[in-house]
């Protein structure tokens, strides 16, 4: 499992399906990625054991490992919210027909909302060797994140 910890001296707090806290000094594991670099903590445990090899992802994320141009297909909503990140290589991301990618490595997450009509499809593209990505899109109003 990934561990992080708090090497600051403030509080740090992660909200996604539940609201995380690490206190100045406190390690915690966790059976899922959090976007770590972003939020000031560092991770002391580089792997995410829970993600790999099993049928479950862990709150949605879907593990792609791309070698290749890949696509990936959005499923229809009226907006969603995009949570991607890498955990070995680094590759490119196109929104839809976009020309101007996005890097993603293990240092460049990426996080964002949007409507569906606008991106609905990803594209990833490898750089000089295989990338695994976690992808996760959910379904997203004004009022938050949907339960179905």
């Amino acid at each position: 499992m990934p561990t992080y910890k708090n090497n600051t001296d403030k509080r740090i707090t992660f909200s996604d399906k539940a609201n995380l806290e690490w206190f100045p000094g406190q390690e915690r594991a966790l059976p899922y990625f959090v976007p770590y670099d972003v939020l000031g903590l560092t991770r002391t445990s580089e792997e995410p054991y829970v993600l790999k090899g099993k049928p479950w992802r862990g709150f949605g994320y879907t593990e792609l490992a791309i070698s290749e141009r890949t696509v990936y297909e959005i499923p229809y909503n009226e907006s969603y919210e995009l949570s991607i990140y890498c955990d070995s290589g680094y590759c490119k991301m196109y929104m839809a027909d976009c020309d101007e990618p996005i890097m993603i490595d293990e240092k460049n997450n990426h996080f964002g909302r949007y409507a569906w009509d606008m991106a609905s499809y990803l594209v990833f593209e490898p750089i000089d060797v295989t990338a695994v990505v976690y992808v996760k899109a959910e379904p997203f109003t004004m009022r938050g994140t949907e339960r179905r």
